[in-house]
């Protein structure tokens, strides 16, 4: 199927009456970077066929990324963009399907400011003005900044027929509109910033009979970039896409190493972690500061800075997988009154972590439940639904208040009273419970807030335990917990969901990694085919 992008994205209204999907939408993109309201510039007629492929939008954070690197600015005007979701990756979703009104004019607003900051800021003017317009005869200097931006901006170079339509957009708004070169030249900047090709992250192939289905060098670099620094590729890799110097395992693994070693790839572990494990919701979670006196915001962002920490060491350092669930616990002294009663040995490992802890409590008690379906939905891939058509009793009795669960093992039960749930309390509630001793917070603890005394023993299948010390190891044991990260960065980085053929590529990928470093994982997923490939192994079609 083909899809005129530039048009689709200059009518947005028509959203409603199913135009995004049709071939025949037409429009022209605005001089004030409003859609539909068209300065008489030549229309912009590209077709782009995409042969049935999901096109994916920029997230918000890539999109605040790719313009600071871009541009240089510190605006960050995706963080008004409408969200797609907090449940999976935000990538994971298709362009078009979420294409709705608001989101397509806060892209024209986004450009029109990012315009007139860049233009009114000598630094940032000075990385697209690369030559100066108004000096000498013709436009050949406006048609250099066209193609040397438009290489960055739409991760790609400009075929010869866009350049000429630009170069006439940047002759209109001299004559027609009469603006200054500089002036000129940041009206096309603006309407560079509300294309597709800017927007989109659109995959048309290298076209090779010597390799059907293979992605071009600069499609590889983005996907590289996009995967390790939420941004654009740097002057490395387009240099490397023109010389095409990405098609080797071999270049491939090196261009990680490198690309993990620069600060960006802080992005890659903060995004990834934050989206797969749910990090990035800490900064919206409230606890209750009445039962919980040490919670506050500044405890709230150690917690994160230390889980950040904590994902760095597996990420750009040699930390192995392995250690994901024993690993010590980067300092951070903002949390030392959450740990100054911990048992020697009792914290260690990303659930043990108070972000997590704290993540999957509510806000004024700890939830067994939830926090062995986090762990097993998360870190091992193996998501339990509630029963159908079960009455649930809840554990909160009406009217009692808050304290009415402080001993929650007691109020569970009720659960177990039903067939239909005791089947999967009997795994939920030992790894839940195991983690009693920590509150909703992620302090220690040794007795509920009634005075009860916390029993945080258990059973799970042949493996008896005294507490999560003890249940640690069958847990770490799982072959599962080598398996899903895999499945997560596979996903992550194809920006889809999995398709059924793509189990066997996880599970090669797995075998192969060995819950080796992280990096050793994003190698492998890099050099395969469905990385590789448009239409690679499991692609989507």
């Amino acid at each position: 199927m083909t899809f005129r992008l530039e048009r689709v994205f200059a009518r947005p209204w028509l959203a409603a009456g199913g135009c995004l999907l049709s071939i025949s939408c037409t429009g022209t993109l605005g001089s004030d970077g409003d859609p539909g309201q068209g300065d008489g510039a030549p229309e912009q007629d590209a077709d782009i066929a995409v042969d049935g492929m999901p096109l994916h939008h920029m997230t918000a954070s890539e999109y605040n990324s790719t313009v600071a690197h871009l541009l240089g600015t510190r605006l960050r005007p995706a963080d008004g963009f409408p969200a797609f979701g907090a449940k999976g990756f935000d990538a994971n979703v298709s362009a078009l399907s979420n294409l709705s009104q608001v989101l397509v004019q806060g892209y024209y607003d986004a450009a029109r400011t990012l315009a007139e900051d860049a233009f009114s800021n000598e630094a940032q003017r000075a990385k697209i003005l690369v030559c100066d317009p108004a000096q000498g005869a013709g436009d050949g200097c406006a048609r250099e900044i066209i193609e040397r931006f438009g290489l960055r901006a739409f991760r790609r170079p400009l075929d010869a027929a866009e350049v000429e339509r630009y170069a006439a957009q940047y002759a209109h708004a001299r004559t027609s509109l009469e603006m200054s070169p500089v002036q000129a030249v940041q009206h096309v900047v603006r309407t560079l910033l509300t294309s597709p090709h800017f927007l989109l992250r659109i995959e048309l192939g290298a076209d090779s009979a010597r390799s059907p289905g293979a992605l071009n060098g600069y499609e590889v670099a983005s996907r590289l970039s996009y995967l390790l620094w939420s941004s654009l590729p740097d002057e490395e890799l387009f240099d490397a896409a023109e010389a095409d110097e990405l098609a080797t395992e071999g270049e491939l693994r090196e261009q990680v190493d490198r690309m993990l070693a620069d600060p960006k790839s802080a992005a890659f572990f903060q995004n990834f972690f934050g989206q797969w494990l749910g990090t990035r919701t800490l900064p919206s979670h409230n606890a209750d500061a009445t039962r919980y006196p040490l919670w506050n915001d500044e405890v709230k962002g150690a917690m994160l800075d230390q889980a950040n920490a904590y994902f760095a060491e597996f990420t750009t350092g040699e930390r192995p997988w392995s250690e994901f669930l024993t690993a010590p616990h980067p300092a951070n002294p903002l949390l030392e009154p959450l740990t100054a009663r911990d048992p020697e040995g009792v914290r260690g490992g990303f659930l043990t972590l108070p972000a997590f802890l704290t993540l999957s409590s509510r806000a004024d008690r700890t939830s067994p439940t939830s926090r062995a379906k986090t762990i097993l939905a998360q870190l091992f891939c193996v998501p339990l639904a509630p029963p159908a058509n079960v009455d649930i009793p809840e554990l909160d009795a009406p009217g009692t208040g808050s304290g009415a669960v402080d001993n929650v093992r007691a109020k569970l039960e009720k659960h177990r009273e039903s067939p239909d749930c005791a089947s999967c309390h009997d795994v939920l509630d030992p790894i839940g419970l195991s983690l009693e001793n920590f509150d909703a917070i992620g302090a220690y603890r040794t007795e509920y807030p009634n005075g009860d005394p916390i029993d945080a023993t258990g059973k799970l299948e042949d493996t008896e335990f005294q507490d999560f010390s003890g249940l640690m190891p069958k847990l770490q044991a799982d072959p599962q917990l080598g398996v899903c990260p895999s499945e997560q960065l596979f996903t992550y980085a194809l920006r889809r969901r999995p398709a059924g053929a793509d189990m066997s590529t996880f599970r090669e990928i797995a075998a192969r990694w060995d819950s080796g470093t992280l990096a050793d994982l994003v190698k492998h997923v890099v050099t395969s085919d469905a990385f590789r490939l448009r239409g690679g192994k499991g692609e989507a079609r």
